[in-house]
């Protein structure tokens, strides 16, 4: 069981979906919305249904700590190699798992793929984003997969 806000924070990575989306979707001010991912900040029952209906998770989801899972099987050694090489290249196969990998391996420009400016903290949060999606072995496979892909500079 996860804190309420970690929660929070958790469904709103697995939904792709920045702080400014979820509370323009539950109207709340983002700042609220950041102090409860942080857990400063407590929530009433209205905030709840709203932060529920805005990240589409039963709101029993949200208190019980309920992350969002390893839904499907686990990836093959192929997804594995495809994902890695996504990331490591920013091919254009990147999808959600792959943009957090090139963002935890440092491989990720200033920006996201919609031209987003990226945080300082953007690779802490795509940790955690793979963290709640994967395996701790898949998460430490993927990292090495993609680091060893990283195309090597070379010298003139």
């Amino acid at each position: 069981m996860a804190p309420f806000g970690e929660t929070v924070l958790a469904w709103r990575l697995a939904r792709g979906m920045s702080q400014a989306e979820v509370a323009r979707a539950a109207r709340l001010p983002r700042p609220n919305l950041s102090a409860i991912e942080r857990g400063d900040r407590d929530v009433t029952l209205r905030t709840l249904r709203a932060l529920a209906a805005a990240l589409d998770v039963r709101p029993g989801a949200l208190v019980d700590g309920e992350l969002p899972g390893q839904d499907g099987p686990p990836l093959s050694r192929g997804a594995l190699e495809r994902v890695a090489s996504a990331a490591a290249t920013g091919g254009p196969k990147l999808n959600t798992l792959s943009r957090r990998l090139r963002l935890v391996i440092g491989g990720e420009s200033g920006a996201d793929d919609r031209g987003r400016r990226l945080g300082p903290r953007a690779g802490d949060a795509a940790y955690f984003g793979l963290r709640v999606s994967q395996p701790p072995q898949t998460i430490a496979s993927l990292v090495d997969r993609a680091r060893a892909k990283i195309p090597r500079k070379t010298r003139p």
